[in-house]
């Protein structure tokens, strides 16, 4: 069943992200759970470190589970488990300030472009340039590109990253600069935008800035208007 034909959104601000709320969600009778896509906005962080059965519950289910978290919690001692969990299912895990939840939300692949047609999750440190899997799009449209550059707060390390794509007859890039004011949204670690595509094969490249060598997991997605006709598969 393609992602998108049922959401929900789980404010959690005040307690632990508990898989009983998943499990009860996907066990609903009134409407279709497979093929969902999960917005949690996290206030506070998990204290459980193994996020392996709520990865198996969501991937079973063949759903994206997307995490805004915040930048200054309420408690709880793991701040990158919900975003390994959405890198594990294809979705975004975005830290900002709680003032900007809502904002982020409406950058979210929520409500246009919401059909994955590429995923990967990246582990970078110090800068260098790093080949990534192709890109294979079936129609010519504008494409939404949204990725995650840091995988934590504050933003200690990030300088900047060029996403670049290329083929013999069309080529383009994305990046996003720590100088750039416009390219870095809502002081967060969340960066979006609409570029066009052909419909054919891109060799797909990522250039990276990172200040240390801490190892930096990134998330790149892209989204389409209109489903792929196969489950794209989930990227670790």
């Amino acid at each position: 069943m393609p992602a998108g034909l049922f959401k929900t959104i789980f404010r959690i601000q005040t307690k632990d992200f508990r898989i009983q709320a998943l499990e009860k969600f996907f066990s609903n009778t009134e409407a279709p759970a497979c093929g969902s896509r999960i917005v949690v906005l996290l206030k506070r962080y998990p204290n459980e470190a193994d996020n392996s059965r709520l990865v198996s519950l969501i991937r079973s289910h063949h759903s994206i589970l997307n995490v805004i978290t915040s930048a200054t919690p309420s408690g709880g001692s793991q701040p990158k488990s919900m975003y390994s969990v959405s890198s594990k299912t294809n979705g975004m895990g975005a830290f900002v300030d709680d003032y900007y939840f809502d904002p982020i939300v409406s950058r979210f692949p929520l409500f246009n472009n919401t059909y994955p047609v590429y995923a990967t999750t990246v582990q970078v440190s110090g800068s260098g340039t790093k080949n990534l899997p192709n890109l294979y799009l079936p129609n010519p449209y504008p494409y939404y590109i949204a990725i995650t550059y840091q995988d934590h707060v504050p933003i200690d390390s990030f300088q900047s990253i060029n996403l670049r794509w290329a083929n013999p007859n069309d080529s383009g890039n994305f990046e996003v600069n720590l100088n750039d004011v416009s390219s870095v949204y809502y002081s967060g670690t969340y960066a979006h935008d609409f570029f066009m595509f052909n419909a054919t094969n891109y060799n797909m490249t990522l250039d990276y800035n990172y200040s240390g060598m801490d190892v930096q997991n990134l998330q790149i997605r892209i989204y389409s208007k209109t489903p792929l006709n196969n489950w794209l598969p989930f990227s670790d």
